[in-house]
């Protein structure tokens, strides 16, 4: 059907209204040029796209294993501020729905709060949820962080920076939305709570009465939430972007195949008019000699 409409594209536009034309030989050679080319970006970037998922990989390995013991150990606290709804996007597209479904539950989980009268607020991570989701829910939104590693594995001195900036926001509890990496093919949008560090030194001593303290009284709580918002941070980003690589990869394989697809289908028709031109022309040949000889 595509092809369909990229063929019907190039008939002429001088064409009377009703009538029915076909694309020339050259129109369907320049057609033919354009999806080459387009083909080779595309297979670049899913080379690119899966060596970059190696590295993302790895670093994914190191993050879990390292975050992993923390599970659990962040609670939903009671708190009079406003809810704070954090999605974790990409900077860039061309990577398939990891973006669309990060902001499809994050708008879900908004909707639900306005249908409950529930005051909240936005924090995004990441350009493409700042974008989208700024448009509907722009008056929520009280700041976002972008463009914070460059394409690479974040590192946890920049998980610290991103977690120190969203301990800073005025908040009760924060709803981060984000893509879990399952393997290549498939990740699942998860949604956590997270108090904010009033909230958590508040319900502490509830929670971790069954554990010993030692050091400043003052400070350690406070101390230990930036600690474990830092680790969860460096955890979470590294699933955002590890689903972002293999979704890219995966969506230019697909791109890929769909361009040499319909490169075969329009080579097809391209052969067909060429046929046709030179049948035409050996038809009138022959005509034309046979008109001479029965003159």
């Amino acid at each position: 059907m595509f092809t369909r409409r990229i063929i019907s594209s190039l008939v002429s536009k001088n064409a009377p209204k009703g009538a029915r034309g076909f694309a020339s030989e050259k129109e369907l050679r320049d057609r033919l040029s354009t999806i080459k080319n387009i083909s080779k970006v595309t297979k670049a970037m899913n080379m690119v796209a899966a060596a970059k998922l190696r590295k993302h990989q790895d670093a994914l390995e190191v993050a879990n294993n390292f975050s992993s013991g923390l599970d659990g150990m962040f609670f939903e606290a009671e708190s009079d501020k406003p809810a704070m709804v954090l999605p974790v996007s990409t900077d860039k597209g061309l990577c398939g729905g990891v973006n669309t479904f990060v902001n499809r539950e994050a708008k879900s989980t908004m909707i639900g709060m306005q249908d409950k009268n529930e005051k909240f607020t936005l924090f995004t991570y990441g350009q493409k949820s700042k974008g989208n989701l700024g448009r509907v829910f722009g008056s929520y939104q009280t700041g976002g962080i972008v463009d914070c590693t460059g394409g690479n594995p974040v590192t946890f001195s920049e998980a610290c920076e991103v977690a120190a900036i969203i301990a800073e926001q005025d908040f009760g509890n924060a709803k981060i939305v984000y893509n879990s990496f399952v393997n290549i093919i498939s990740y699942d949008t998860t949604t956590i709570s997270v108090p904010s560090a009033e909230a958590f030194e508040a319900g502490a001593e509830k929670k971790f009465e069954a554990y010993e303290e030692e050091g400043d009284e003052g400070g350690l709580m406070k101390n230990f939430y930036e600690f474990m918002l830092a680790v969860k941070m460096y955890g979470i980003i590294n699933n955002a972007q590890t689903c972002e690589q293999s979704s890219r990869m995966t969506a230019m394989d697909n791109s890929s195949s769909n361009a040499d697809e319909m490169y075969e289908k329009l080579l097809l028709q391209a052969n067909r008019v060429r046929q046709a031109k030179i049948t035409k022309e050996l038809m009138e040949i022959v005509g034309g000699a046979s008109a001479v000889q029965d003159s």
